[in-house]
């Protein structure tokens, strides 16, 4: 008999059931983890591998983190039963909800567009006819730069629009190969802090705040504060954006037994998650909470992370 998923569940907590063996760990031991996270410059994957070491530790399961473009990339990847947990930004998650639920509603992303402090760009609008890194092909990213380019009145599509990595936006940017790039992710982003570190004072970052968000029911205006990236041009001042919630999703096939030991390790993990010696992982971890962790719209909340919830008495 092949040794799927389900079987390992169910010979885990069978071993668990047999007299003497309840020490030998947890019903999950041994059951594959495969972990969607996004690039290794940004939250996903920063906080994903970090949670990855946590349900081994935990839970016993063989854990595997995998570097993915975002939210898009990972959809794929579940849906195509190569990730059983994904990190999903609720935008790129409305436009094809069936057959995948919710873990958790978990830290919110930030958008962020960056400019050349020199720049006569101040608004989205300013960009037409400019360079733009829109984000990697398949990521999170790109599906929130064009929501709002589309919601400023800019095009859906332009020769002037770049599928870039963070990575090579940034770089980019501060060559001047690009006018501006959008990104959508934890603060701090670990490359953006990086970038604006040895170019102090170079970048800044617009503000989103009087965008028309009608088409945008997934934003809500929020708070770059200025200790997020201080060596922006913006110095002590905060910017006005927009932010899109992620989750942590999975198939709707997961076993309920599985799901809600995710969820429970999860929250169980969250102080020393709090304050781990990662400052990405710290901040985005303080982040989350029980009582906005059931707010998974457009996504229902699987079934095992539901009976978490209500143990929780959230």
């Amino acid at each position: 008999m092949p040794l799927t998923r389900r079987v390992l569940i169910v010979l885990g907590a069978a071993a668990l059931a047999a007299p003497g063996l309840g020490a030998c760990g947890s019903s999950l031991s041994g059951t594959p983890l495969r972990v969607a996270t996004g690039g290794t410059g940004g939250v996903y994957y920063t906080l994903g591998s970090r949670l990855a070491a946590v349900w081994r530790d935990q839970l016993g399961m063989n854990t595997e983190v995998r570097k993915t473009n975002g939210s898009v990339d990972n959809l794929v990847a579940l849906r195509n039963n190569a990730a059983d947990v994904a990190f999903v930004a609720a935008d790129a998650a409305a436009a094809n909800p069936s057959g995948l639920r919710a873990l958790a509603r978990i830290y919110d992303d930030y958008i962020q567009v960056l400019v050349r402090k020199d720049s006569a760009l101040t608004k989205l609008k300013d960009l037409r006819g400019h360079a733009v890194s829109i984000g990697s092909q398949n990521s999170g990213v790109k599906v929130v730069a064009l929501n709002l380019l589309k919601a400023a009145g800019l095009d859906a599509t332009s020769p002037d629009y770049h599928e870039d990595s963070l990575h090579d936006s940034l770089a980019n940017l501060v060559a001047g190969k690009r006018d501006a790039l959008f990104w959508s992710g934890g603060l701090p982003t670990p490359d953006i802090t990086a970038t604006v570190k040895q170019n102090p004072g170079r970048l800044r970052m617009l503000d989103l705040s009087t965008i028309d968000r009608k088409s945008l029911p997934f934003y809500n205006v929020e708070t770059v504060p200025a200790t997020a990236y201080p060596q922006l041009a913006q110095g002590d001042k905060p910017v006005s954006t927009l932010a899109v919630h992620n989750l942590l999703m999975v198939r709707e096939n997961m076993s309920a037994d599985e799901a809600e030991a995710l969820v429970r390790t999860l929250f169980d993990a969250l102080p020393e998650l709090a304050a781990d010696s990662n400052p990405v992982v710290a901040q985005a971890s303080q982040l989350i909470d029980q009582r906005s962790a059931i707010e998974t719209l457009p996504i229902t909340l699987h079934d095992g992370a539901l009976e978490y919830y209500k143990s929780a008495k959230v």
